[in-house]
């Protein structure tokens, strides 16, 4: 119990409270932290930043010199050296809230560090004050990335702990969606413990998937590099194979490349999408879970005002669980596709006699 927190949740705890205290998000490489940023732009969920700068400051790339330069002025015929905000921070959007990620923060060193900490704690650059909220993110400090910040820098904020999302989680709230490739989404579907935490292993080998702070391991399974991998995937298949598989395996581990392989040749023997909505009652229904899961990451993608009534015809046909994950995905926020099944009548009446299955487990 409270070992960990959800990005959803992050970004609720930001909003409530990063008016005044600010809070470092801490958390496992590649698990999606600095999409707090755009959650907190994006979502009605925050109608108090309707309106605001959205600023993301990379701190490994400052310097003490990239916070404030001089400037000479003149005071009442004095000459004075004042110094200047840079604008990445957004202090020139005078009565405008910014909101601000400081990405990286904990590997902040010496004078970048301290220039930080005015920046967490009173939201201040030299004789600037913003109006806003101020928030960091870091790696956890036993994955050994320099991720280390002195008791005096963390007294200041609130340090939280945020977990990786489950591999359903992803899937249905993020990588249906946002238009992930079916055979990546299926691949996840099929070895969900890809976006397992090396915390919960005894030993390294017991999952080889991912990063773990106590092996040397190249390329390894995160949310952002199975992102990148469905990018990869779709733009090498016209390589060949060779091309294809080198690529994945540099972006995802050896062992991911040849998961991704197996469900690209069972994605091959799915009925094809035209035939499938030329003729939903009698199309194949796919015979395993995966398989379903990327048929159903397809209509989410494909589905149109003429295809998405006999997608529904198809739909009746799969197990329940496929059902959910459909609607769940397809009315997600984030879907471009929502309206087109909102507006459909079978969609509606299929809703309203299964409006258990939109709960989340």
């Amino acid at each position: 119990m409270y070992n960990s927190i959800t990005l959803k949740q992050c970004a609720d705890l930001i909003a409530a409270v990063g008016d005044q205290q600010t809070v470092l998000v801490q958390g496992e490489m590649g698990i999606g932290k600095s999409a707090i940023l755009k959650m907190l732009q994006n979502s009605t969920a925050y109608p108090q930043f309707k309106g605001a700068f959205f600023c993301y400051v990379d701190i490994t790339t400052k310097d003490v010199g990239d916070f404030l330069v001089p400037k000479i002025r003149d005071i009442d015929g004095v000459e004075v050296c004042s110094f200047i905000p840079n604008e990445e921070f957004g202090f020139h959007f005078k009565g405008r809230k910014v909101v601000m990620m400081l990405d990286e923060i904990g590997k902040a060193r010496g004078g970048v560090l301290n220039a930080s900490l005015r920046l967490m704690n009173e939201k201040a650059l030299g004789v600037n004050v913003l109006e806003g909220v101020v928030f960091g993110t870091t790696n956890l400090s036993v994955e050994g990335l320099g991720d280390n910040m002195p008791p005096h820098a963390l007294n200041r904020l609130t340090r939280v702990k945020v977990g990786k999302t489950d591999a359903r989680t992803w899937i249905e709230d993020y990588a249906i969606p946002m238009g992930i490739n079916p055979v990546i989404i299926g691949t996840v579907a099929e070895y969900p413990e890809m976006f397992a935490s090396f915390e919960d292993y005894e030993k390294p080998e017991q999952n080889t998937y991912i990063n773990d702070p106590r092996t040397v391991r190249g390329a390894v399974v995160t949310h952002r590099s199975m992102e990148r991998a469905s990018y990869v995937y779709e733009r090498t298949r016209i390589l060949g194979d060779d091309v294809m598989c080198h690529a994945l395996a540099g972006t995802v581990g050896e062992k991911a490349m040849h998961n991704i392989l197996t469900m690209d040749k069972m994605n091959s023997q799915l009925t094809p999408w035209d035939e499938l909505i030329k003729s939903p009652e009698t199309a194949t229904v796919p015979s395993s879970a995966a398989a379903s899961c990327m048929l159903v990451s397809k209509a989410v993608q494909r589905i149109d005002k003429d295809s998405i009534s006999a997608w529904m015809k198809f739909l009746n046909r799969i197990p329940k669980e496929a059902q959910g994950l459909f609607a769940r995905s397809v009315m997600s926020d984030k879907c471009p596709k929502r309206d087109v099944a909102a507006r459909n009548t079978e969609f509606a009446v299929w809703a309203a006699a299964n409006n258990f299955l939109f709960a989340k487990k």
